[in-house]
């Protein structure tokens, strides 16, 4: 089980179908907002407890804005969902463990109309509340497929027709020199080692993000956030071919 906390990330989980709720608590005003949405029908919601601010308090360490949610963890996708996508960017992280930065870029992702997060069994983290609360409902919404080998998961987006741009410091060219037209999946390699070289091998390109000589230095969400613009932005320029 999980136990969810915040407005936005609790009320996208008592609206996500796909979602199985245990149980809710609430305080009086919140119990009126999902009463006011509709949400109170959803399984699991019968069960729901109209408390005080300490008792939720007493439910999680975190900022939980009046509502806290029990649910059991969603379901991971397989790669496969990717063949036929209408997606036009995918996400993919080589190794970036931290719930925080997970849930900071399924926001990014949810922002910039991204397809899906593609990560692996063995380092990927487990959802969590955390997670979930900075993701701000994007949890709910943004596919993750999960892969028991990265390289392998890179060649089945190629053979999807997503051109793979790794984002790696060192790299011969800017992201603003990069055609990033067509399909592109955007990898992220952890902070500090960043992509692993095989990784990057496997990169159709490698790129890095421009910056000033006295400071450049972003961690993996930054990164992410300003490598996504730069790929959303591509959208509707001539398609390269494969």
């Amino acid at each position: 089980m999980v136990y969810l906390y915040g407005n936005h990330a609790c009320l996208a989980a008592l609206a996500n179908p796909d979602r199985v709720i245990e149980e809710v608590w609430c305080t009086e005003s919140m119990a009126q907002k999902i009463d006011s949405l509709g949400l109170a029908a959803r399984k699991g919601t019968r069960r729901r407890h109209v408390v005080d601010k300490r008792a939720l308090d007493a439910l999680v360490d975190g900022p939980h804005q009046g509502v806290v949610v029990k649910a059991q963890p969603l379901q991971t996708d397989p790669i496969d969902i990717l063949h036929d996508t209408d997606a036009r960017i995918v996400v993919v992280l080589d190794q970036v463990t931290d719930p925080q930065n997970v849930g900071s870029i399924l926001r990014l992702c949810r922002v910039f109309g991204v397809g899906a997060l593609v990560t692996t069994h063995a380092h990927s983290p487990k959802e969590t509340g955390t997670m979930a609360k900075i993701a701000s409902g994007a949890l709910e919404v943004i596919p993750r497929c999960v892969v028991s080998n990265l390289a392998e998961g890179i060649r089945s987006l190629k053979s999807f027709g997503f051109w793979c741009l790794g984002l790696a410091e060192g790299a011969p060219q800017s992201i603003c020199e990069v055609d990033l037209s067509g399909k592109i999946a955007l990898i992220m390699g952890s902070e500090g080692a960043g992509m692993r070289k095989l990784t990057k091998d496997l990169c159709d390109f490698n790129a890095y993000i421009p910056s000033s000589p006295e400071f450049s230095t972003l961690n993996v969400t930054m990164a992410t956030a300003v490598s996504l613009y730069e790929v959303f932005c591509a959208e509707g320029k001539p398609t390269r071919q494969k």
